[in-house]
């Protein structure tokens, strides 16, 4: 048997928690180190998992095989960078980097110093994704809402990076083709970045998807419903529920027989365990992970498309002659 990949966890709040405790639970890793810059909450999670606590990251530094980076995205890149060059392979939480340049620059890092770099896109893990990946064939539209109440994790990024981009991700793997155009709205609503976006993308298939992500809801809601040639699928991605229609006959001859009523009832499965699997697989056995760089970075332009949209929007309602003068009444 194989010795366990030497692993470490670099960013111990919400997310690096979650990881250490899969890391400490697989047999096929052992938990080295789990590193913060709060001490104290290093050391919490480090007894947690029976880890090494550390403030530092670069105290791992030949010392480990493989390491989750979980810090807040604008520093992804600079960690994520110095683990490679060290020969650490990488899995990045989502998204890859806060900019497309950076994102590329990882990931053409990681190619050359032959490490594997893996995005944490967690649903492309799920249970729901894989029998969606299974059922789909050419879909033509997809509609999906991810939204939640307010919190203050995550608030570094607009909710295009922070929501919109899990299903900005499956979408992209469930259609396979090149984004050709973004057209898009959102605003601010509780803090400084963006809170609520809808975005409409055209791929080069012809495939339209309409995605809508809120984080000031009063519910939490995730779901997508997917259209294709004879088919149509409705997916609760937060209860593991689909349920559908596909056609089996001309229903002009054999009325509702020749529509098909579908219900997959989704496997409970653990999506984080199912990702960190994938990336001990990957770094034991070198094969290309799901969601490398190169997916991370289509993920991460994609949603800065849709920000560029967002904001050509805004200018335009904001320069609107009414809205100017609006704006002098209350002055």
């Amino acid at each position: 048997m194989a010795d366990p990949v030497r692993v470490a966890v670099v960013g111990s709040g919400y997310f690096g928690r979650f990881h250490a405790d899969h890391y400490a639970r697989n047999p096929r890793a052992k938990l080295v180190a789990v590193v913060d810059t709060d001490a104290a909450r290093a050391e919490a999670v480090a007894k947690e998992f029976g880890a090494e606590p550390a403030s530092d990251y670069r105290s791992i530094l030949g010392r480990v095989d493989a390491a989750s980076v979980a810090v807040p995205t604008p520093l992804h890149y600079d960690v994520a960078r110095d683990l490679i060059e060290a020969g650490i392979h990488v899995l990045v939480e989502k998204p890859l980097t806060d900019s497309v340049e950076s994102g590329r620059k990882l990931a053409d890092l990681a190619a050359a110093r032959k490490r594997v770099l893996q995005v944490g896109h967690i649903e492309r893990f799920s249970s729901a994704y894989r029998t969606l990946a299974k059922i789909i064939s050419n879909p033509l539209y997809f509609e999906s809402y991810r939204i939640a109440p307010w919190k203050n994790r995550g608030v570094e990024v607009d909710v295009i990076l922070d929501l919109m981009i899990h299903d900005i991700d499956m979408i992209i793997g469930l259609v396979d083709s090149p984004v050709a155009q973004v057209d898009a709205v959102g605003t601010p609503v509780l803090g400084k970045r963006i809170d609520l976006a809808n975005a409409r993308i055209t791929f080069e298939s012809g495939c339209i998807a309409n995605v809508t992500a809120s984080r000031v809801s009063y519910k939490t809601e995730r779901r997508m419903r997917v259209f294709a040639r004879n088919q149509y699928l409705s997916c609760d991605l937060g209860e593991g529920r689909i349920n559908g229609y596909r056609l089996r006959g001309d229903p002009m001859k054999d009325g509702l027989a020749a529509i098909a009523t579908e219900t997959y009832e989704i496997e409970k499965q653990d999506s984080l365990g199912n990702e960190i699997d994938a990336f001990l697989d990957c770094v034991t056995t070198g094969q290309k992970p799901l969601v490398d760089g190169q997916a991370g970075c289509e993920a991460l332009r994609v949603a800065t498309m849709i920000n560029e949209s967002i904001e050509e929007h805004l200018k335009k309602v904001q320069d609107a002659p009414g809205q100017a003068a609006a704006g002098a009444g209350r002055s």
